[in-house]
């Protein structure tokens, strides 16, 4: 069975999520879980994007201050710490998915995740920034030039095209979500129901 957590950095859910997924990486007896870095807001350019002020304008005022809301309080749910102030300027995450998929190693792959996922919503980082990339994967004991070698070598600019269009030919579904031998998996969000979905029967 294989199952993937399709996501992008610089959603907050997908951050909450992510701590769920995290929770489980020491437990023994479950599937491992592929990460499918996707990015799902065209709209943010080589420019840095206002958040607030485009889910003003894609939903209402009441609307995007109820997605806040959301936010907010599923992190409270969590004890995460994102700090709203920094999605006035959310930067372009194209650079960080190539760098998650140039890392060699699963383990050190999930760790640059987390790492990334913590610059954005505690610090406000632009990781749109090669300099800022290379101190974020310095920081957590990866080699930041050879990551940044592999995302010229392992052509990371095609694979995320493979897989954004991938991702687009499946049924639209709020991010992030979990796929299961390439169907989505309906779950309802809990930390038992993604333990039932990774356990190995």
């Amino acid at each position: 069975m294989k199952i993937e957590f399709v996501f992008d950095v610089l959603y907050p859910f997908s951050y909450i999520a992510f701590q769920q997924l995290k929770k489980t990486w020491d437990e023994p007896n479950i599937h491992h879980v592929e990460l499918v870095p996707v990015k799902m807001v065209p709209e943010i350019s080589n420019d840095s994007l206002d958040i607030l002020q485009y889910l003003k304008d894609k939903y209402g005022t009441e609307a995007a201050y109820k997605k806040l809301d959301q936010v907010k309080f599923a992190a409270y749910e969590q004890d995460l710490v994102i700090d709203l102030d920094h999605m006035k300027h959310m930067p372009n995450s194209t650079l960080a998915h190539q760098a998650i998929l140039a890392v060699d190693h699963r383990f050190d792959q999930f760790s640059l995740t987390q790492a990334i996922f913590h610059a954005i919503f505690t610090k406000g980082s632009d990781i749109s920034n090669p300099e800022i990339m290379k101190e974020i994967i310095d920081g957590i004991g990866l080699d930041s030039t050879k990551i940044m070698r592999n995302i010229q070598t392992k052509d990371t600019t095609e694979q995320l095209e493979d897989i954004h269009q991938r991702i687009m030919s499946l049924p639209t579904h709020p991010t992030p979500y979990y796929l299961v031998d390439g169907e989505i998996y309906e779950h309802d969000g809990s930390f038992s129901a993604l333990q039932n979905l990774l356990k190995i029967s």
